[in-house]
This record gives structure tokens, C-alpha cells and sequence, in this order.
């Protein structure tokens, strides 16, 4: 006899089946939450510089900047400094490294024209270098360099050369060497032709191989974060001033090499200037032990470089450039020919320049700092402001950042302005001083304000400055650059 199957009652069939359906249901909801998630990731993914949070000064003119990095993050993701930091790193894998080749300590310096740019490489060859320089349609000029051996690197041969008829805002790609060995190709991108506005940015004291303090290849990899990080941040800049000190000892190669062999510096333009370390004297000989020799100028080609203001033994000497309505003037402070030089030098450049509308002079030693100031340095500099109506000095050294008052020709400072961060001064008597600190990290001073003082950065944090300069405004802001923060800002305005 068959056995009877078993019936469910009707109240569990029932409720398995709403389950059932229940669990379809919500599957199909997962699946579909999943797929709108990553579509809107997809279409709001944006590079990373992008979501960095700025203040509405960051940006005077309210544009928005363009940036080439490919790290993509949320829409709506403002980086804190925590996450800023992390983010702090070198680039050694964007292009190929200088050093897989002979070519050495490549370096890029200011043109005396928009449409110039120099160059300067060390070779084993002493054939002749030259530049390949090919634009976005494939059309390749050639550039030729001076050849000469030099006088501080046994073996190698510095080559200086030019490239003019640069187009503005047009991408370009180079090479350097010649057929005994070249460099890798880099990129190189004009920056725009902005008569309203220039910006530029400005470092300090990297002064690569302070050996009491750490390794020099520890330092070296801070600086090409900080290289990184502002010329990806700041990519409408025009050109990149170091203040001095750009290595600890005049005469190592290894410490030339740490500082210029940084893929970020084979993208812009650099005005280096002359540092105590930079040049050797009868100090730094005895205590360094190498021979006097042009060691700064074998590796920077700047242009209009005058006769006067030479070092001891290193021939470099002042020199200046124009960018839209700046007039740029860039001494060298270590000069054994004495400060009437330098006072020569600036009338005359501004006398064959009388339609400028703004004058920045700019040197490695502060005359108003939070460290020892150097009291021939002030009053000669007051006296160079004064007569040329210089609008700020520019200036290093100290290894802190500071910011001293409008001052007169007889060091006397403008006590009645606003020096709070962030304020605007409009038309101001006398002239602004500025001390960059450290960009690299190396070597921090504890500050011991001299009065005319009105701010001092205390923290210890690499910092880079950003100039942006229209006809009516002098607008700067100092950023402690390892967390991409602004901890100073000023505006002069000319009415």
C-alpha cells in the first residue's frame, strides 16, 4: 500500500514563499546600489589636486587651477593635512632618471626673455653639446652649446646653451649631450602668456649634504617631495627662485648632484642665487679643503649676469630679468668687491628700466631676520631700496621663515601698517622684507626676533612661497609644504 505524502500547512507555504521573494528582492537592490556607486565614482573622478581645500586667497583671481596628476579620489573629498602628508612624496618614476645616462647635473635656468630658456649640463664629451628641442607637431630644432672643460669636476665638460622662440603655453619635448652620449628625453611646457598676472615660487636653503643634521640622501628625497609637490600644486607657475645655498659644501659634486638631478626641475625654469655655501672664500677653502674655482657658475647659466658683485674666487655676479611689469634684480651677496657694487649695479638696471611697475631684489642674506642679522647687509640694502623704490627684498639664510616691516632708508621701520596675516596694505611707504625658511628640511634655527620683526614661523616644516602679481597687486602666501598649509600671507596694492 502507498504511503500518503505529507502535506505543509497553508500558513508555512506561504511564508516561505514571502521569504523567498524577500531574498530576490534584496539581492536586487544590492546589485543595483553596487553598480549606481561605482558609476558615480567613475564619472566624478577627478585628479587629486583637485579636492585639495583651498582658502579663497589661495586663488586671488577665484580661477581654478589645472593639475596632471592621475590620482583619482571622490568628488567631494577635501584632503586634510594628515592626508596631505601622507601624500608628501618624490617622484623618481614619472620619466627616466638623469643618472642612467653620462650627462650630469642638468639644470634649467630663467631666460632674459619669455621666450628664452638656458641650459647647463655637465659631459664626459668634449664634443660640442646641443639641445634637441621638438615641438607638439614633431618639428626638432637644434640649439649649440659652449663647450669648455671644467675647472671642478675632473673628466667633464660644462656645456651652456639657449633655446629661444619658446611659443607660450606650448608643449615641447628635449634632449641635451651630444652623439657620445645623451640625456633622456624630458618635457618641458611653456607657461601661458598672462599679461594680467604672474606667478612664481620661491624656495630656500636646501643645502643638500648638512651632515650634522642627517644624510644628504635623506635630505635630497625631502627635496624632491617638495619639488614635486609645488610645481604639481602651482603648474601656472612661471619659474621656480632658489635663495641660496642650493648645496652645504661649494665644491662636492655628490652634493650638486642631490640637488639638481630632480625630475620636477627638468619642467621649469630656475633662478638660483649666489649662498654663502654656494661659493668658496678664504674661510670655507681652508675649512673644505678644495681649491677656489667657479663651482656655482659651472653649474647655472642665468642671464644678464653683470661683471660687478663677483665672488672671492667664483665669477658669478649679479644679474637680472624682466617678467611682464616685474623687474627682477638678484645680487650676490658674498662678493669681496664690496656693497658700492651691488648699489651701482641696481641703478643702473633700474634707470634702463623705468616702466616697471614693480621692483623685487632679491639676495641670499637677510638684513631683518629672527636669527643674527648682518648689519652691513641692512644698511646697504636700505639704501639700494630707497633709491631704486624697490617693493620687497626677498632674501634667506636663516633657515626660519620671517617677515620684518616696511622699512626706510635709515633701517627705521612703518609701525602704523597691518602686518596681521592675511592683511592688505595700499600703498605703502618704504620697502617689505621676507626671509624664506628651509624648503628641504635640513638644518632649523631657533628665531631671536630682531624688533623690526612683525612675524616669525616657530614650527619646524619645510616651506615654499607663491607670488601671484597683477598691476595692482603683490600677493604672496608661505606654505608649509609637507601638509600643503598657509601660515603666512600678505597684499601690498597699488592704487
Amino acid at each position: 500500500m502507498a504511503r500518503k505524502k505529507k502535506q505543509l500547512p497553508p500558513g508555512v507555504l506561504i511564508t516561505g514563499v514571502v521569504l523567498f521573494l524577500l531574498i530576490i528582492l534584496t539581492i536586487f537592490r544590492l546589485i543595483k546600489d553596487t553598480k549606481t556607486v561605482s558609476d558615480e565614482t567613475s564619472a566624478n573622478s577627478t585628479p587629486l589636486e583637485e579636492h585639495i581645500e583651498a582658502s579663497p586667497s589661495e586663488t586671488p583671481d577665484g580661477s581654478e587651477e589645472s593639475n596632471t596628476d592621475d590620482t583619482a579620489v571622490s568628488e567631494n573629498t577635501i584632503l586634510t593635512p594628515e592626508e596631505q602628508l601622507a601624500a608628501f612624496l618624490p617622484d623618481y618614476e614619472s620619466a627616466p632618471l638623469l643618472s642612467t645616462t653620462s650627462i650630469r647635473d642638468l639644470s634649467l635656468e630663467i631666460g632674459a626673455s619669455s621666450d628664452e630658456l638656458r641650459f647647463n649640463w655637465l659631459s664626459p664629451s668634449a664634443s660640442a653639446g646641443m639641445i634637441k628641442w621638438t615641438n607638439s607637431s614633431g618639428e626638432m630644432q637644434t640649439f649649440e652649446a659652449r663647450t669648455s672643460a671644467s675647472a671642478t669636476v675632473s673628466g667633464y665638460y660644462v656645456n651652456k646653451a639657449s633655446v629661444t622662440g619658446i611659443n607660450a603655453s606650448a608643449s615641447y619635448t628635449y634632449q641635451v649631450g651630444n652623439d657620445d652620449g645623451w640625456s633622456p628625453v624630458y618635457s618641458y611646457h611653456a607657461p601661458t602668456d598672462n599679461p594680467d598676472k604672474l606667478t612664481f615660487l620661491v624656495t630656500a636653503d636646501a643645502q643638500i649634504g648638512q651632515s650634522d643634521m642627517e644624510d644628504a640622501s635623506v635630505t635630497a628625497e625631502r627635496w624632491d617631495s617638495v619639488l614635486s609637490r609645488i610645481i604639481s600644486y602651482v603648474p601656472d607657475a612661471n619659474f621656480l627662485f632658489h635663495l641660496g645655498d642650493q648645496v652645504a659644501d661649494f665644491g662636492s659634486e655628490e652634493h650638486y648632484r642631490l640637488y639638481l638631478e630632480h625630475l620636477p626641475l627638468y619642467r621649469i625654469a630656475l633662478a638660483p642665487v649666489v649662498g654663502n655655501h654656494d661659493v668658496p672664500n678664504d674661510y670655507s677653502l681652508e675649512e673644505n679643503g678644495h681649491p677656489g674655482d667657479q663651482y656655482f657658475y659651472e653649474h647655472f647659466n642665468v642671464p644678464n649676469r653683470s661683471s660687478l658683485g663677483q665672488s672671492q674666487y667664483d665669477q658669478d655676479g649679479d644679474y637680472y630679468f624682466i617678467r611682464n611689469n616685474v623687474l627682477f634684480l638678484v645680487l650676490n651677496s658674498n662678493t669681496s668687491q664690496g656693497e658700492t657694487v651691488h648699489e651701482q649695479f641696481a641703478a643702473q638696471v633700474t634707470a634702463e628700466h623705468p616702466d616697471v611697475r614693480w621692483k623685487i631684489l632679491v639676495q641670499h642674506y637677510s638684513p631683518y631676520s629672527a636669527q643674527d642679522s648682518h648689519t652691513n647687509t641692512k644698511e646697504y640694502l636700505a639704501r639700494i631700496a630707497a633709491d631704486n623704490d624697490i617693493d620687497l627684498v626677498l632674501s634667506a639664510h636663516d633657515h626660519i621663515y620671517s617677515r620684518a616691516a616696511f622699512m626706510n632708508r635709515d633701517c627705521e621701520s612703518y609701525n602704523d601698517y597691518d602686518y596681521e596675516p592675511g592683511s592688505t596694505v595700499v600703498n605703502p611707504e618704504g620697502t617689505l622684507y621676507v626671509t624664506c625658511g628651509t624648503s628641504s628640511g635640513c638644518l632649523y634655527h631657533e628665531p631671536d626676533p630682531d624688533i623690526r620683526v612683525v612675524f616669525v614661523e616657530k614650527e619646524h616644516f619645510p616651506v615654499a612661497m607663491r607670488f601671484d602679481i597683477t598691476e595692482q597687486e603683490l600677493h604672496f602666501q608661505t606654505y608649509r609644504v609637507d601638509n600643503w598649509t598657509v601660515c603666512d600671507e600678505y597684499t601690498i596694492r597699488k592704487d
